[in-house]
Parts: C-alpha cells; structure tokens; sequence
C-alpha cells in the first residue's frame, strides 16, 4: 500500500536536502521511492536564486517515458553490482579496499541517477557504471580463487576438528569402560569378602545400585562409586556401630536373600569356613556370634550381623597374618554345614 505523504513527511523531506542528503538516502530513511522524493523536493526560497535559475524544458510523454525507463534499468544494474560486492569478501587487504572502492563507486552513481534529468545525463551515468561494472568484474574473478581455498582450508580445518571431536569421544568411551571395568572389580571383590554371595548375585545387585541412580551424567560410574563406598564403610563396622547408614547396601542383600534360601546357605557355608581358618580357641565371643547369627530371626538381621562378623573376620585375619585373597580364591560353595 503506498504511504500517504502529509505534511510531516514533506517537512522530513525538506529536512534532510538542507542536511545535503542525496534523493537516494532520503529514500531509504523514509522508506518512500525517489520518484516521490523528487517530485516533493524542496523549491529554492532564494528570489535570486529562483530568477537566475534557467527553466528546465518539459519533456514529452515518450521523452519522460525513456527516461523513466533507462534510469530503472540503470539503478538495476547497480544494484545488482552493490549485492555482488557485499556478498563477498575482500580475502586481502588490497582486494578489501578495491571492493570498498567500488562499493563507493555504485554509492555515487545510484546519487547521480536520482539527480538526472535527462537521457544525456543517464547516459553518461551508464557509461560510468559501465567501467565499474568492468572493475567489479576483475575484482570478483581475483577474488574467485582465494575465496575457494579459503572455503577448502576452512573444511580442512572443520574436518579436523570434528575428527578431534571423534578422538577425545572415543578415548573417553574408552576411559570409562576402563574406569567402570575397574569399578566393578572393586565391587565384586568387596562382595566376595563382606558378603560372600555368588558372583551372579552380587552383579544383580550392583546392577541394582545403577537402575536406581537415576539421570546423572554417567549413572555407571556413579553407582559404582556409591556401592563401592558402601562396601568401604561396611569394611570398618565394629559390633557396636549402628548400620543406618548402610540402608541401601542392606536392602538389595536383604531383597537376594528373600525367597532364596540356598544362596543364604552358601553364604553361611563361605562364613563358617573363614571362622575355621582365622579364629583361634580364645575367639569364643566371635564363634558366639557367629551361632546368634545362623539364628537371626530376620533376613535384615542376619544381613546386618554378618556385614559385622565378616568385617571382624576380616580385621583378625590382617593381625594373623591370614591370606584373604588365598582364602577367597579357594571358597566354593561346599555342601550345607550343620
């Protein structure tokens, strides 16, 4: 829809030409075509001025009608060389400043063709967009080549990265399965001594501490270490700590042995041999313990009691000088003891 033109917008017009704005520019600034900004361009107040002024002859229709017609087609032209330029770059300095050069060259003649008011003068600036079309030309063909190995070493250099990228991911695939494979060892073994299950079950239940960790950044490795840590605090249990803060390590071996009598059996089977091999004859509070346990009323109970025996086992066998890694070796699950 075109824009209404009232008062304030042929003041805004006046406005600029006293600031020496080009048609062009007023245009742009006040989003009208130059065909209007020429038509409300201010007239000279200067009595002088307006008297020493020749008239401008009247064109005929068909005059005004090519003259229209060439200067579109001009502005055209430049516009197309001024959409050229800026959507490149200079790749140099030298070639930068040329394409600056030329971008002011267009600048100029697009003021020059608001201001012609004849087919001489559009003429003339025909001619002149002629030449810079033909710099401009030059200039994009230098620019060409430069650009293209830019563009290849730019892609070299994205490659790279991304083969980077694909380096670190893998090495660090690689250094948590290194890191998870250790884990789980430290796991299993910590189960081996404090809660001597089968391997299977023990899995089970590591896999268990996973499922429940929930969204962190690397849920493995995090359950891991939790297990790990509860194991640890298990290891130093003393008969008279509480075992509230072993909950989630209870829970799971409480969870394996419901329902699931033979793998208690070779639990206590494992714990009786140990008692055999480290306790001495003046052991007789441990070997009480050790029956109040295969008479625990509850799986928590017996779970809780044997954490605690198994750590106390563990503590002899440091001050006797036992081999642990011996005895665990060797522990199979043997027949019910009675």
């Amino acid at each position: 829809m075109p824009k209404v033109i009232n008062e304030d917008i042929v003041g805004k017009i006046a406005e600029y030409a006293a600031k020496d704005y080009s048609i062009s520019a007023i245009a742009r600034e006040l989003g009208l075509d130059r065909t209007t900004v020429r038509k409300y361009w201010p007239k000279k107040e200067n009595p002088e001025e307006e008297t020493a002024r020749q008239p401008t002859p009247q064109l005929s229709l068909e005059e005004d009608f090519d003259l229209r017609t060439k200067r579109k087609e001009t502005e055209l032209k430049l516009e197309s060389l001024r959409i050229k330029l800026e959507d490149t770059d200079g790749e140099t300095e030298d070639l930068e400043a040329r394409r600056e050069v030329a971008l002011e060259q267009i600048r100029v003649l697009g003021e020059k063709l608001d201001e012609a008011e004849s087919g001489t003068d559009v003429d003339k600036v025909q001619e002149l967009a002629a030449k810079v079309k033909d710099e401009v030309t030059a200039l994009l063909e230098h620019i060409k080549p430069l650009r293209k190995q830019r563009e290849k070493q730019q892609e070299r250099e994205r490659q790279e990265r991304e083969k980077e990228v694909k380096k670190k991911r893998e090495e660090d695939i690689v250094r948590s399965d290194r890191i998870e494979r250790n884990l789980r060892a430290v796991s299993l073994s910590g189960f081996a001594w404090m809660f001597p299950c089968s391997r299977g079950q023990a899995e089970k239940i590591v896999n268990r501490f996973i499922w429940k960790v929930g969204n962190v950044d690397d849920p493995i490795i995090s359950s891991l270490h939790m297990v790990n840590k509860q194991l640890g605090i298990a290891e130093e249990l003393k008969w008279e700590d509480s075992t509230s803060e072993l909950k989630p390590l209870i829970s799971e071996c409480v969870n394996l042995l419901d329902g699931n009598s033979e793998e208690k059996q070779r639990i206590v089977n494992i714990m009786h041999a140990r008692k055999e091999r480290i306790l001495i004859p003046s052991d007789e509070d441990m070997r009480k313990k050790f029956v109040d346990l295969l008479s625990a009323e509850t799986n928590e109970k017996f779970v809780k009691m044997a954490l605690k025996f198994n750590a106390a086992l563990g503590h002899l066998a440091d001050e006797r000088f036992v081999d642990t890694e011996e005895l665990l070796s060797k522990e199979t699950p043997e027949p019910v003891v009675g």
